[in-house]
């Protein structure tokens, strides 16, 4: 039960009480079953950029997090794969223990690519939430591995492999219309034009694009600063990449590409 003060005629309350007030205050938008209204979730944030808050209906506690774009991050909560991938998660054990259907979405705030992390700081600070475990937000973000601690990486992944349930889960998750190619065939002709087009590449990196790879096998999250870089880290191209942009931000889901890599682009307003 929360208790209350009074001290010169205030009411002092207490603090998980207020903060939850201040959540539900302040909030743009409110989704008190995610389940049902996924669709309108989707319509409302997809390619947007915004701080979001998971709160448990049945404790009171919370989470904070961001997304850019936003839907592409909720989308994840909604993918069995990710909460295989990552268990040790204080959120994901609790959408385990209590499920989503006891959880609201609130929306905090929407704001530009150069402003989230400030604006995701900002709440962290002022809210506490119980499931950040990191009170600093976005501290993957902007870090660069350099070239030698890369190859590490990718030498210590070698071999390492995703169990047959968490590949089964990613495998269905990108199924049917999650597919980008749902439908769709490419002609003997088309293929040997978009060979040629290949191996015959002028096109320069796009300048001014931040590109993070998350590697669900080594749990590590790498910035890049071109499409072309990002691309040939994980030995693929500019258009296989901005393709796969285009059709992910149309549906609001992000799938792993070859069932390893979270791709996220950052583009300028």
């Amino acid at each position: 039960m929360h208790k209350f003060l009074c001290t010169d005629s205030q009411l002092v309350w207490d603090y998980s009480l207020l903060s939850l007030a201040l959540i539900y205050k302040h909030g743009i938008k409110t989704y008190s079953n995610p389940i049902e209204t996924r669709e309108l979730i989707r319509e409302e944030n997809n390619g947007k950029v915004g701080v979001y808050c998971w709160v448990n209906n049945v404790n009171g506690k919370y989470y904070i997090g961001s997304g850019d774009p936003l839907y592409l991050r909720l989308s994840d909560y909604y993918q069995a794969w990710y909460f295989l991938a990552r268990p040790n998660l204080y959120i994901v054990r609790a959408f385990c223990k209590y499920g989503m259907i006891n959880f609201s979405l609130i929306i905090l705030e929407y704001t530009s690519s150069e402003n989230l992390i400030s604006c995701e700081q900002k709440w962290i600070d002022l809210l506490k939430p119980e499931y950040n475990i990191n009170p600093t937000a976005g501290s993957s973000k902007g870090y660069k591995h350099l070239e030698e601690n890369l190859e590490k990486m990718r030498s210590a992944a070698l071999g390492r492999k995703h169990t047959e349930e968490i590949r089964r889960e990613m495998s269905e998750s990108r199924r049917g219309i999650n597919n980008s190619f749902f439908g769709k065939t490419h002609t003997d002709e088309t293929k040997s034009i978009i060979s040629a087009e290949r191996r015959n590449r002028l096109v320069p990196p796009v300048p001014g694009i931040l590109v993070e790879i998350l590697d669900i096998e080594t749990d590590i999250t790498t910035t890049f600063n071109s499409i072309r870089s990002a691309a040939d880290s994980i030995g693929s191209d500019i258009k296989t990449i901005l393709r796969r942009e285009k059709s992910q931000l149309a549906k609001g889901i992000n799938t792993p590409y070859r069932k390893r890599y979270i791709i996220n682009i950052k583009r300028s307003d």
